[in-house]
């Protein structure tokens, strides 16, 4: 019985590894000031939207206010994320010993935030890969693989 709460607890622990990595990466490609080449990490994908994939202006406008309306949402998925983590961790002072169902609740709690942040990144892609003309999606799909590539391997 001991060896399976360990393993369940290392496996929750890979998988919040993992999240926070990819919402590092994430951060740093959409939500950074700095200047790369003349253009900030958050325009990247704008110019590679217009020059790869071929938006129209039309296109990029929508994009923006698709990315505004995102970006809002965003700080509210973090901001769950960052509290569950605080009081997952919080538990080493509140307790002289903490239950494996409570540390592996408070873990669930974590993962269950991260899910709806990543569910809600994937739906903005989606709803970004809609403003494609059906000629554009060939290489909006090739666009999101180098993305998403750059994203899982910290490539810049």
């Amino acid at each position: 019985m001991s060896m399976n709460k360990n393993k369940s607890l290392v496996a929750i622990i890979i998988f919040l590894l993992i999240s926070n990595i990819v919402l590092v990466v994430y951060f740093l490609l959409f939500d950074s000031s700095k200047k790369e080449n003349g253009t900030s990490e958050k325009g990247r994908f704008s110019v590679a939207l217009k020059e790869d994939v071929g938006f129209s202006k039309d296109q990029l406008e929508k994009y923006q206010e698709l990315r505004k309306v995102q970006m809002e949402k965003m700080g509210l998925y973090f901001a769950d994320v960052k509290k569950a983590k605080f009081s997952f961790y919080h538990l080493l002072n509140s307790m002289p010993a903490v239950s494996d169902s409570t540390l592996e609740n408070a873990a669930d709690i974590i993962g269950q935030k991260q899910k709806e942040l990543d569910i809600n990144i994937f739906r903005h892609f989606t709803r970004i890969k809609a403003i494609c003309t059906p000629g554009q999606l060939p290489k909006f799909d090739t666009a999101m693989s180098e993305l998403v590539e750059r994203m899982i391997n910290r490539k810049k």
